[in-house]
């Protein structure tokens, strides 16, 4: 099994033998290795009754204690009701309900911008986590130091530690998780306690306290407190358990957040190496919003921001190989045999760098998405970046309103260009990445600063509703 970079090995070996799905055999595990949407489509899309569950992952789900998140979760009724939940309060429609306090947040990241440009990707993980705990518990994080930031912080640590290929021996032979913490060798189980804490304390202390809110009657409109209201009355059309509100809005916290802020690194990374896009996109918004902020509202009139949150997701996906989905029956597929118990692995990246579809994929180009003004239906979108079948990710439309009007905003308000040294000579960001469960880039320094006196003053007058 590759250990870096495995998404570009798997193409080249689909290369090798020409073929967009490859069979391994790994210490008696079958997996399955999809180079395709055609592929990943009728695997786990058209057939999804049969390919939804997820394999046994006793290092992280049992002793690091991260089965509750849905992500992770076999295909049980904990993470169907889960999955009803999302759809309740964070349904395309649904979520629109949230707009205000998304735009917010989205405002917050602008006036830390002016305040400390250099620290751009601080501010991003900011905004992400400020626009998601809001959302979903009312709560409103701290400017520094805050506690909820840190937790998800080392819970991304714990899942990039223990998600590496081959990183712990239990995930090969689960018998060994019984073995006691004090045994010669068992590190692992040290390491698991370590992580487990703050894994609870995900998705255990916010839900907490936004019920300890509603007692005292001080809790602001939020998804938990309007899934809590309407079991307490009785209307529950979703069949939902108040565990499986608190796993599923813990998962929300946990996987919106690096798809956020990684995607937003890419955006600024790819304004940063080509200024065109930046300059064609604020003329867009100059047209719509001459003398204000964008705002959700926007939306359809600026297309283009669409296309460049689109190309953002698709240039460097966040999870370039998706989370493994687990076969629950034998079944036949163009002639191949997939034993029950096979692992199906996505090639997200293949995928959203298939040439046929992107051209030229390797560069940031959202003009790949438009044609005469408005964004392309030929073009496909990159759901890809979001998962797959009944797995895909249930919390996307959210998260795609936080990046759009971060987007707009940004680019509405700041120029963003290579930052220079003390000789005036341009610093070009390498482009690279780092490498893990989730992918980011590297840290680049580049020049944020406001367009105008105007512009920034649009920006401050934001500060009276944060």
């Amino acid at each position: 099994m590759p250990d870096n970079l495995a998404w570009i090995t798997y193409i080249r070996w689909g290369e090798e033998y020409n073929s967009d799905i490859l069979r391994l055999s790994v210490l008696g595990n079958n997996l399955i290795i999809v180079n395709s949407l055609e592929a990943a489509s009728d695997l786990l899309d058209k057939r999804s009754a049969i390919y939804s569950d997820r394999p046994e992952m006793p290092m992280l789900n049992d002793l690091c204690g991260f089965g509750w998140n849905l992500a992770f979760r076999p295909c049980d009724n904990t993470w169907r009701n889960g999955r009803r939940v999302f759809q309740h309060e964070l349904g395309p429609q649904v979520v629109k309900r949230f707009r205000g306090l998304t735009e917010q947040a989205a405002h917050r990241f602008l006036c830390s911008l002016l305040r400390e440009p250099t620290a751009y990707m601080d501010h991003l993980r900011h905004m992400a986590s400020h626009g998601v705990m809001r959302i979903a518990y009312g709560i409103e994080v701290a400017e520094k130091n805050d506690p909820y930031i840190d937790t998800a912080a080392r819970v991304a640590e714990g899942i990039v530690a223990v998600c590496r290929p081959g990183a712990y021996l239990v995930d090969i032979m689960p018998f060994l998780k019984h073995v006691p913490e004090w045994f010669p060798g068992a590190q692992f189980q040290r390491d698991a306690k370590a992580w487990r804490k703050h894994m609870t304390d995900q998705h255990e202390k916010p839900f907490k306290a936004v019920k300890e809110r509603m007692i005292s009657g001080d809790a602001p409109d939020c998804a938990a407190k309007s899934l809590l209201e309407s079991l307490e009355c009785g209307d529950n059309t979703g069949s939902y358990t108040e565990d499986d509100i608190e796993f599923a809005l813990g998962s929300m916290y946990a996987g919106a957040s690096d798809t956020i802020v990684s995607t937003l690194g890419s955006f600024i990374l790819g304004i940063v190496l080509n200024p065109a896009i930046q300059t064609k996109a604020q003329e867009a918004i100059d047209r719509v919003c001459p003398d204000r902020l964008p705002t959700l509202a926007d939306q359809d009139n600026l297309p283009y921001i669409d296309a460049i949150v689109n190309e953002s997701l698709r240039c460097n996906p966040v999870i370039p190989i998706d989370i493994p989905h687990r076969s629950t029956a034998d079944d036949i597929y163009r002639g191949y045999y997939i034993p029950k118990g096979s692992l199906v692995l996505a090639n997200a990246w293949a995928i959203l760098h298939d040439e046929k579809a992107y051209p030229d994929p390797l560069r940031f180009n959202p003009d790949r998405f438009m044609k005469d003004g408005r964004l392309d239906p030929a073009v496909r979108p990159p759901d890809a970046a979001f998962g797959f079948g009944r797995r895909i990710c249930p919390g996307q439309h959210m998260a795609h309103e936080i990046m759009w009007i971060a987007v707009a905003c940004t680019l509405a308000a700041f120029n963003i260009s290579k930052a220079r040294d003390e000789h005036g000579r341009e610093i070009p960001p390498s482009g690279e990445y780092d490498v893990g469960f989730a992918c980011y880039p590297k840290p680049f320094v580049c020049d944020i600063h406001p367009r105008s006196r105007e512009h920034e003053a649009h920006v401050r007058a934001t500060m009276d509703e944060l």
